[in-house]
């Protein structure tokens, strides 16, 4: 499971917003829709096992399919009701017209895929139409059980935002030459002035010592000096060491091997430049209310990167927005102070009467369910406070996806809601993604697990540079 490739859609977002992360909650049946070809059964029923052994629910065929119920049906509703997909694509995948369709229907759908290549083929033309926008990992060499282990946590991350905990760590076994470290050191060392003795012993009785002193060479009487007049024209030559100093970089300064110590700081993106992509053009398209999308396109929020001189990366997106809001019979309107835009939203306030892990709701917990808010229904939590009559509080949801319309999709944990007594409410979204970043030559290279994704850089000055990837821009300014 090697690389990622990144997406060529014009409206990916360089950096920030490089996060392909998928999520959707509860209300779906199960998590994972496996597609596969009848010849790829074997290892379909392997990453299934293992997904599920994880805590992840799959849908796999023909397994899920109700003796007697009609297949074409089975696998819509399947499809319709899932979080994710996973294409295992191979040969047999890429020549099967089923596989074309589910691939088409989940796209209809906004569903996000997964694809995993099996072996080392290209999409074939009817899938790569869909599949030009997703990123999609390798499985190979065989076996492909040795990738399965990534697959899972990788997923499980997706879905649950954690690692899926393996009950056996695996301890990595270090090559020979650095367990026999110290060993072979000595040993080297010994040989070596063993080496040195016996060829100097041989030099000294080859090469004849010569008794007779050195000769000095006859030194010359200092030639005398010349003054200049002072009416002269020409000064006189001076001989002049310069002192070390740093020099000042150039507007732009050229890329270079490694490019990490230049990049090492804080950054803030800023959005008053006109070369950089609007927030909006990145959203556009993306199934959402107002409010969700005046808070996605604040350029007042923080969106910044943490960057060290080793490599390490951490991306930190926290779209905010303000407002008052008012609710009746079920509906609840909120108005943003930034954009001035509504959203009327339905509503259904509640009391856990027992543990839902997938939001840390513990019994007695107030409940907030809200339709409409993000890409799919959102559960809100409110600890401690049950009160099925009153809104005011802190509501806290782990989890909330947002998947524009090119399918890019954006993971928010966690997002806070807070009403207030005075009819006003505060929105807080979170995203962090920590990697590692490799900048050389102008061209970057971001991994964060097994994600991985391309673009160009230019420095303008030291506390500026122009990140692109695609035809979008961002403007980054060092803190």
């Amino acid at each position: 499971m090697q690389e990622w490739r990144s997406s060529a859609n014009p409206r990916s977002h360089p950096l920030l917003h490089y996060s392909i992360t998928p999520l959707l909650l509860e209300y779906m049946s199960h998590d994972v829709f496996i597609s596969h070809s009848s010849a790829d059964k074997r290892a379909a029923d392997a990453a299934c096992a293992l997904l599920e052994a994880g805590g992840i629910k799959c849908w796999i065929a023909p397994r899920d399919i109700r003796p007697g119920s009609d297949w074409g049906e089975s696998i819509i509703t399947a499809i319709e009701q899932t979080r994710i997909m996973l294409l295992l694509l191979s040969k047999q995948a890429n020549s099967s017209p089923q596989i074309r369709r589910e691939v088409e229907r989940a796209v209809n759908r906004s569903i996000v895929i997964i694809p995993v290549r099996l072996e080392n083929v290209m999409p074939a033309r009817s899938l790569e139409f869909f599949l030009s926008t997703s990123h999609w990992m390798d499985a190979f060499p065989p076996p492909f059980e040795n990738h399965l282990e990534n697959l899972t946590r990788t997923i499980h991350q997706i879905v649950f935002g954690t690692q899926v905990p393996f009950a056996r760590a695996k301890t990595p076994i270090a090559p020979w030459w650095q367990r026999h470290g110290l060993t072979l050191l000595l040993g080297v060392s010994v040989v070596t002035i063993m080496f040195t003795t016996i060829l100097g012993l041989f030099l000294a009785m080859v090469i004849p010592w010569n008794p007779k002193p050195p000769r000095i060479a006859q030194q010359s009487p200092p030639p005398q000096s010349t003054v200049v007049p002072q009416t002269s024209v020409i000064p006189p030559v001076q001989t002049v060491t310069p002192a070390l100093s740093t020099p000042t970089p150039a507007l732009t300064q050229p890329a270079s091997d490694n490019d990490l110590p230049l990049l090492a700081g804080t950054w803030n993106e800023w959005f008053d430049d006109a070369r950089a992509t609007p927030l909006t053009e990145l959203f556009a398209g993306t199934p959402v209310g107002n409010i969700a999308m005046a808070a996605l396109t604040n350029t007042q929020s923080v969106h910044q990167l943490n960057i060290t001189g080793t490599g390490l990366i951490e991306i930190r997106d926290e779209p905010e927005d303000t407002g008052t809001y008012s609710f009746a019979r079920g509906y609840l309107t909120l108005i943003s102070n930034r954009t001035r835009h509504s959203d009327r939203y339905q509503y259904k306030l509640s009391v856990a009467t027992a543990a839902i892990p997938l939001v840390t709701a513990v019994p007695g917990d107030g409940l907030l369910d809200l339709t409409g808010f993000s890409s799919y229904p959102t559960r809100w939590v409110r600890k401690a406070d049950g009160n099925p009559e009153s809104l005011v509080g802190f509501w806290k949801t782990p989890l909330l996806t947002f998947v524009t319309g090119s399918h890019i999709v954006f993971l928010y944990t966690p997002g806070t809601l807070e009403f207030k007594t005075d009819k006003t409410y505060v929105l807080h979204l979170t995203r962090t993604q920590t990697g590692t970043l490799k900048a050389a030559n102008g061209i970057y290279t971001l991994t964060s697990g097994l994600l991985s994704a391309q673009g160009n850089y230019r420095f303008e000055g030291s506390d500026q540079f122009v990140d692109t990837q695609a035809s979008a821009t961002s403007i980054w300014k060092r803190q």
